[in-house]
């Protein structure tokens, strides 16, 4: 745990009648003043090798669409800071650590405990905690332990800009060390049934641990490169506009198709080449595509061909999305479980 203080903030620490351990100010009332604290958190993944990679959000809009999708938290870890205030509302010191995915709320606890001194916090109604939600993972780490109020009904009108900086600038060298690394990485695939008008699929996965899949478009004609554009064009929509991307794909053809599209060439264009010109002019990040080879033993490839292979047979059998958006979790589960980012 690494302490920061800050000149001209003073504070104490008393033990109340409840054995719960709390600030004691000039301003102390009768009723035993609450802990506030504001956490800002900065999400990453390790790679096989132990290394630091950022965790880059996907857009909101990925659960809004027509497709199955989802923003896993497997394998996240967090590096944090929880500045602690007085009882007018004032940063007095920054407390840091990182911690697993689902150990956020213990995390907290530990590295107030140890700072006031108390081997653990008893009281439900003892700390008011403020946490940023800028990278859309929620709450969910927090929601079964009592001691946290997200929302205490007094901190209307509070300013949070202050404590928010100071986090911040607690977490700038951890986050300097991986930010470089912040690339978006997809393994796309696609599947088109054999069977007469059969509709084909698309799927993505990436190295931040989302996932995608979507039957292709009804304008898409019956072919093989259209079902894999389908799952390009997933990787390309819902990767942030300023973030860089790099596409892993077992089709030479989707491959020339975007670093054709990357480098500006023309030529005769067919659809999908329309709709990945289309997807690409939203972005203002880096954008590149690499052959892989299928069936060779790659997690994140055989993960997209597993799941295009059946979001086009359950399309097309009619089976319940919810059944299908199952077997999905348990592909990504199965297929990266061998990997350093389990938690």
């Amino acid at each position: 745990m690494m302490t920061t203080h800050f000149p001209g903030s003073r504070i104490s620490i008393v033990l109340d009648a409840d054995g719960v351990r709390r600030f004691a100010t000039e301003a102390r009332q009768t009723q035993p003043t609450r802990i506030l604290a504001v956490v800002e958190r900065s999400a990453f993944t390790r790679d096989a090798t132990g290394q630091k990679h950022g965790y880059v959000p996907f857009s909101s809009s990925i659960m809004s669409h027509g497709h199955l999708a989802q923003r896993s938290q497997r394998g996240l870890h967090f590096d944090f800071a929880v500045t602690l205030c007085d009882s007018i509302h004032r940063p007095v010191i920054t407390l840091t650590g990182t911690c697993g995915s689902g150990e956020l709320d213990v995390a907290i606890l530990d590295v107030i405990a140890e700072f006031t001194g108390s081997s653990r916090i008893a009281c439900s109604g003892a700390i008011d905690i403020l946490i940023s939600n800028r990278d859309g993972l929620g709450h969910q780490e927090l929601a079964s332990n009592p001691v946290f109020c997200l929302n205490p009904a007094w901190l209307f009108g509070l300013n949070m800009e202050l404590a928010n900086h100071v986090n911040t600038q607690a977490l700038a060298a951890t986050r300097q060390a991986y930010q470089s690394r912040s690339s978006v990485i997809a393994y796309t695939d696609g599947s088109l049934p054999h069977h007469g008008q059969d509709r084909g699929a698309g799927a993505m996965v990436t190295m931040q641990g989302h996932w995608a899949s979507q039957v292709t478009p009804k304008r898409f004609s019956r072919s093989p490169l259209m079902a894999e554009t389908t799952g390009a064009l997933l990787a390309l929509r819902h990767t942030p506009v300023d973030s860089d991307l790099i596409i892993f794909s077992d089709c030479k053809a989707l491959v020339k198709s975007v670093n054709d599209a990357v480098s500006g060439l023309q030529g005769q264009r067919g659809a999908h080449d329309i709709a990945i010109d289309v997807a690409m002019a939203r972005r203002r990040g880096g954008t590149r595509a690499i052959w892989v080879r299928g069936h060779n033993g790659n997690c994140f490839n055989e993960a997209a061909d597993r799941m295009a292979v059946l979001m086009a047979r359950h399309f097309n059998a009619g089976i319940n999305p919810e059944q299908t958006y199952s077997l999905m979790q348990k592909i990504v589960a199965e297929e990266l479980s061998e990997l350093a980012l389990a938690v």
